[in-house]
């Protein structure tokens, strides 16, 4: 802006000029409209000006901190994050007989009870989740919504998942109570045989690995999705006859059947076939598969894995109806 002073007016030579009485002129397009402002009202402008540049300096000044605090206390948060946290693992035994999977259970809580003096607590959360037994081996490959699976067959590729050699489970499991209607009792009275059973209809859960020893050994057996479904198909003469692990067939009749007086045990006869549980564990979680196989060979070591299974059944006096297991991938050791 170019300024000179005539006649103690300061003259602008752009479109702006304080005049003799202390006013500033400004000359705003072609109309020549002049805005007049007195000193008074500048100085009025710059202390107006002065107190809000310091309340912004204020308020930057405290903003700084209030953001290194921020910022301070998102680092502990990610810090803090990193920390090792209690690890859980999840236990999925959907896929076997109530039993069987209560003992399952027991035994791999009391394997990682075993180490937690070397590998610290845990939390395990126990799967009985029926609807998973169709996807549990990808489940499990991927590694976050189970990774602890007891089971009876199959191999497993080692870098997905690992299987530890430790049956936890052993063949007295295999003994199997022959559930049938109380008014078909007389039918099963003269069974001694497998080929005894040839012209009837078993019921096994549809992911149980019982099923294929049954299609093993010729007998025709039908797969259902949980045990109301197998009860309701046995009283309606679906199928002829149920299946049940001995530990557990008083238990399931007074939880599952609505009529536990129409079903019974026909008496002195027991289906048996080897039956051996070990985990598998995904390969995404080295420190429990460490971890799991330490405490299931301390515990075969020491007696209470035999003693453990060994408390579960043994038989006297019955027809024993004797199976083949082709999934079983272990002889039994107890």
């Amino acid at each position: 802006m170019g300024l000179e002073y005539r006649k103690g007016v300061l003259i602008s030579t752009t479109s702006e000029a304080y005049d003799g009485y202390g006013m500033m002129a400004a000359t705003c397009g072609d109309n020549n409209r002049r805005l007049r402002i007195t000193v008074g009202d500048m100085v009025m402008i710059k202390k107006a000006v002065m107190r809000w540049m310091g309340v912004a300096c204020l308020l930057v000044g405290s903003a700084v901190p209030a953001y290194a605090a921020q910022q301070n206390s998102a680092a502990d948060t990610v810090a803090s994050s990193s920390n090792p946290a209690i690890p859980e693992y999840v236990l999925w035994v959907g896929g076997n007989a109530p039993g069987r999977a209560e003992h399952e259970v027991d035994v791999i809580t009391r394997a990682l009870e075993r180490t937690e003096a070397k590998y610290g607590p845990y939390k395990l959360v126990v799967s009985r989740e029926s609807s998973l037994g169709g996807d549990w081996r990808h489940l499990l490959t991927a590694g976050d919504k189970i990774h602890i699976v007891p089971t009876s067959y199959l191999s497993f590729p080692p870098d997905e998942i690992t299987l530890i050699p430790v049956p936890i489970a052993g063949g007295k499991l295999g003994y199997r109570h022959v559930v049938v209607r109380r008014d078909r009792l007389a039918e099963f009275a003269g069974v001694q045989h497998a080929h005894d059973l040839r012209d009837k209809l078993a019921g096994q859960g549809l992911y149980w690995p019982d099923m294929w020893v049954y299609e093993a050994n010729e007998l025709p057996v039908v797969g259902s999705e949980d045990l109301p479904a197998l009860l309701k198909a046995l009283d309606k003469g679906d199928i002829d006859y149920l299946p049940l692990g001995v530990n557990e067939t008083e238990s399931i009749l007074q939880k599952y059947a609505p009529n536990p007086e129409r079903f019974a045990v026909v008496p002195n006869l027991l289906i048996y076939y080897p039956l051996s549980s070990t985990p598998v564990v995904t390969s995404k979680r080295p420190k429990l598969i460490a971890r799991l196989s330490e405490g299931l060979e301390a515990m075969h070591a020491d007696g209470s894995l035999h003693g453990m299974a060994a408390d579960k059944y043994a038989p006297t006096r019955c027809r024993i109806i004797k199976l083949e297991n082709p999934t079983s991938l272990f002889p039994v050791i107890y």
